[in-house]
């Protein structure tokens, strides 16, 4: 049995069986929203390098963030309120500094993708790496 909706029970359909895919697989409209909506907050280059630093170099407080991505902190902490309310980023108390880190599920999994075409490979800091490693790792 199709998925055609009743509503569209007249309209002229080509190939019933992939109009009956493509209704089932849109067929949860809030979940598309939401991925929607992760698509929009990552098609701005301000937020999504926040986004790629936090997944690389780790948890970071405003004031570094600003400094990686060339923002001011109150442009930071801006796009910073924003991811959060998106759930894309959390913030964690340390003392009276506040750290930021990237959340779990479908913006680290986007993140990946973009990563893979976006951000220059090479052996970072806070992940082991020194920089006699990475002159070392780079002549080899």
């Amino acid at each position: 049995m199709h998925k055609v909706p009743e509503a569209l029970s007249g309209a002229r359909v080509i190939d019933p069986d992939q109009v009956c895919d493509a209704v089932a697989v849109l067929s949860d409209g809030d979940k598309v929203a939401e991925a929607a909506t992760v698509l929009d907050v990552l098609g701005e280059v301000n937020r999504l390098s926040i986004l790629l630093a936090l997944q690389h170099a780790g948890d970071l407080c405003v004031s570094d963030l600003a400094v990686a991505v060339g923002m001011s902190d109150s442009a930071v902490s801006h796009a910073l309120r924003l991811l959060r309310a998106h759930g894309m980023v959390t913030a964690h108390r340390h003392g009276r500094l506040v750290r930021y880190r990237l959340a779990d599920g479908l913006p680290r999994r986007l993140l990946e993708v973009v990563s893979a075409v976006a951000v220059s490979p090479g052996r970072l800091h806070a992940h082991g790496g020194t920089d006699a490693e990475s002159e070392r790792s780079e002549t080899a």
